[in-house]
Order: C-alpha cells, then sequence, then structure tokens
C-alpha cells in the first residue's frame, strides 16, 4: 500500500501557515520602491543623462516596461526621484528624539546630516549629480524639480530661523533666506568636497560648522 498522497499532504503548509497575501496596493507600493531605489543607484553612478526608463526596469528586477507604465516618461521618473530623496532624508531625520523649533532644529539637522553612515550616502550623491546636471541645462524639466526640491529644502531653515528669532535665541537682525542659502550651501560643499576626497575629516568639519552657526545665529 503506497503512502505517497499522505505524504504530499503532510507537505503542504497549514493555511494558517502560509503568508498573507499582498493587496495590489502593496505590490504597487514595493515596484514603485524598487524601481526608484535602482534608479537611485544608478544617477548615483552615473548620472541621469545616459539613464533609460528600460534600464531602470531591468535594474530593479521588473520589465523593461514597467517605469514607463508606472512613471510615463523619464521627466516623471526624476519628479518621483526627487520627492523620494526628500522623503528618505525626512524619514531619517525623524528617527532621532524629537527637537525643539528653532535653532535646536537647525543644529540638530546639520549633526544629523553628516552624522549618517556610509550607505546613506547614495542618495546625497545621487542629488548632487542631478543638481549639477540641471545647473547646465536652464530649460530641462530635471532643473525644475530641483528648484522645487530647493526651495523646500530652504522653506524648512528660514521657517525654524524664524521661529528661533521669536523665541530670542537666534539674533533678531539675521535675515532668514539669506541666511538659509548660506547654511545650506556650506552642508552640501561640504559633502560635494567629502564625496570626492575621503581624506577631508567630515567630523572634524562638522564639529566646526556646528560652532559657527551657533556663533553667527546667537544673539551678540
Amino acid at each position: 500500500m503506497t503512502r505517497r498522497p499522505a505524504a504530499r499532504k503532510a507537505a503542504a503548509a497549514p493555511p494558517a501557515l502560509r503568508p498573507p497575501r499582498r493587496s495590489h496596493a502593496q505590490r504597487r507600493e514595493e515596484a514603485e520602491r524598487r524601481l526608484l531605489d535602482a534608479a537611485l543607484q544608478i544617477v548615483a553612478r552615473r548620472g541621469t543623462v545616459r539613464m533609460t526608463l528600460a534600464e531602470v526596469g531591468e535594474a530593479a528586477g521588473y520589465s523593461r516596461g514597467l517605469p514607463a507604465h508606472r512613471f510615463g516618461s523619464k521627466a516623471g521618473l526624476l519628479h518621483a526621484l526627487a520627492l523620494y530623496i526628500g522623503e528618505r532624508f525626512g524619514h531619517e531625520r525623524r528617527q532621532g528624539a524629537p527637537l525643539a523649533p528653532g535653532l535646536e532644529s537647525i543644529v540638530g539637522n546639520i549633526h544629523f546630516y553628516f552624522s549618517r553612515k556610509g550607505g546613506d550616502w547614495t542618495a546625497t550623491r545621487a542629488l548632487l549629480v542631478m543638481m549639477a546636471e540641471g545647473s547646465m541645462e536652464p530649460e530641462s524639466a530635471l532643473r525644475q524639480e530641483l528648484v522645487a526640491y530647493n526651495r523646500n529644502a530652504l522653506a524648512w531653515f528660514e521657517r525654524h530661523i524664524r521661529t528661533g528669532i521669536e523665541r530670542g535665541e537666534i539674533a533678531a537682525d539675521t535675515d532668514p533666506a539669506v541666511t538659509a542659502v548660506i547654511l545650506l550651501g556650506a552642508m552640501r560643499g561640504v559633502m560635494l568636497q567629502w564625496l570626492v576626497d575621503e581624506r577631508i575629516k567630515l567630523l572634524a568639519v562638522r564639529d566646526r560648522l556646528l560652532q559657527i552657526t551657533r556663533q553667527v545665529l546667537q544673539p551678540r
């Protein structure tokens, strides 16, 4: 008497132990994340100009046509990628202890920016590459995406500078718009130098920049 049917029955996983089926929305969200992660790696390595939608699809493990289906065009993908970079940075920053609005948030943001681990630099490298390319193409869709991204970052600094002024922890004669550009420019400029030459003592530069920021912003 054969026992093969019983063996097959025993090998089958009980329904309760099988992983739940993902919804269409969950599968779509995962696909978009994998496509954006793949695009991020490609842009960080060699920029956006030679990147193709088909290449992104293959790198993400999907069909060559899926990026076009999800984002419509290369411009649509770059739009989503700029948003994705900002969301990643914001999510990582919120993982730490909450900071009071004003000077504490500004100092904490600078500290976090330079204190991330090596694996977190891909998005920063990709953003700097995109900005360099966008500066050379005044009419490109990429440039318009980066303008919006940059203005959002500047608005964050301006908001906290104004809050710091109201709280009396930042000098009243501080120009929020001008100071925001200087702070953001210092952060990105240092990062660009370090990504080119890792002999730069990044944490020492971070600590000095924090000292300068406090000295310049605090009431005299």
